[in-house]
């Protein structure tokens, strides 16, 4: 291999980086998700806790540092709901990604 396309190789790889690591940005922003009046993060550990909470009638921290008073059958629902559309749309445009590279 000549330098010149090592210098290609590695723009190329650093690109397929940086695109990802944006993508991987773009969908932690689309996780966020509001209800009742608070902000909250979908995450796993998020729907696990809701999942084994034994009350339906709880509070909850949202991003803000403030306490949101929520139905948790509900919230669950709505946030698995959210969370399943946001992580396919991820996993779509990560296969799309690394189908380019």
């Amino acid at each position: 291999m000549d330098t010149d396309a090592l210098i290609v190789h590695s723009r190329a790889r650093f690109d397929h980086v940086t695109a990802r690591r944006i993508l991987k940005e773009k969908y932690q922003a689309r996780l966020l998700f509001a209800h009742n009046g608070g902000m909250f993060r979908v995450t796993p550990e998020l729907l696990a806790f809701i999942a084994y909470w034994p009350i339906d009638e709880l509070y909850l921290e949202d991003l803000y540092g403030n306490p949101v008073e929520v139905d948790r059958s509900v919230f669950q629902i709505q946030a698995q709901q959210h969370f399943h559309q946001q992580m396919n749309a991820w996993h779509a445009e990560f296969a799309e990604l690394n189908k380019k590279r």
